[in-house]
């Protein structure tokens, strides 16, 4: 078929968008020209690759195969035709990328410092937790939190992360594990209430039994509920940075915290990474450098 790579792209954008009518607004085309190009690739394939309906579009399971396998070979192809092209104007396209929430909030001034200086460039940020499905939703890179490696090849450990306990300055005073076990804790709504705080020291690793009282999605409003002195819990080191230094949060117990956390960079292709995905990888990895407790 002629123009095949135009009908591949353009299935790609549909099975991303998840919508015909979408497609076309994205790509200035009229919607029933969005439709022949797949019709066409189907034919030329021998296969269904969408279910339509009425009302709803969904990939097949040979639709959902050959995206997974034909996207990362048209962007290696796309890739090799940008680097033909002056380093400058390489700071050009499409990079969606989903960070830890905490974290993001420190990454994000840079992030959109570098959209400033290069308004090629097309920066999605998804500043969440959640463990999205990277080629479904169309995620060049996920930067995540982790106590061991992602079950992933396409991961690369960015740095670790010092996750010490803090309170309120007014908030009781702490002296031994026991008298931790006795207060009131905030802690991520993803760990059960009932589950034990699992602490590490030097020479061991413990856990304890605890009493939560309050419990949030984000790194956010942990933060706020230990400065407002409702608990103890623990809180990844930069994220705390701020509040220490000005006194709102003290450390606890510093001779324990919780077991340091992991940061990844998962791709959803090792064998192609875009230069600007890499560039933007590294300019985290250079913050990470100057934030306090991570390694």
């Amino acid at each position: 078929m002629k123009n095949k790579l135009n009908a591949i792209a353009t299935f790609l954008r549909v099975a991303e968008v998840g919508s015909f009518s979408e497609a076309a607004r994205q790509t200035g085309m009229k919607q029933s020209a969005v439709s022949q190009q797949i019709t066409a690739l189907e034919e030329e394939l021998g296969v269904v690759l969408l279910h339509r309906t009425t009302r709803v579009m969904a990939l097949t399971e040979q639709g959902k195969r050959y995206r997974s396998q034909i996207a990362p070979l048209l962007n290696a192809m796309h890739e090799v035709e940008s680097q033909l092209r002056p380093r400058q104007q390489q700071w050009r396209g499409r990079v969606h990328m989903q960070l830890p929430s905490g974290l993001g909030q420190i990454f994000l001034p840079h992030l959109l410092m570098l959209q400033k200086e290069h308004p090629d460039l097309n920066l999605t940020l998804a500043l969440d937790g959640r463990l999205s499905e990277l080629v479904s939703e169309g995620v060049d890179v996920a930067l995540r939190l982790s106590s061991e490696p992602p079950d992933t090849l396409a991961a690369r450990m960015l740095a670790c992360v010092e996750t010490p306990l803090f309170a309120a300055p007014d908030f009781a005073s702490v002296n031994s594990l026991t008298e931790l076990g006795t207060l009131p804790h905030v802690r991520f709504s993803s760990i059960a209430p009932t589950a034990p705080l699992r602490l590490v020291s030097e020479k061991e690793t413990v856990e304890l039994a605890v009493n939560t009282v309050f419990r949030a999605n984000s790194s956010e409003g942990l933060l706020q509920a230990l400065q407002a002195g409702i608990g103890v819990g623990g809180m990844q080191l930069p994220l705390a940075a701020k509040a220490l230094q000005s006194g709102g949060l003290i450390r606890v117990l510093p001779g324990w915290r919780l077991p340091d956390r992991l940061l990844y960079a998962v791709f959803p292709d090792a064998r192609f990474i875009p230069w600007r995905v890499r560039r933007i990888v590294q300019l985290i990895e250079t913050i990470l450098k100057n934030l306090p407790g991570v390694i």
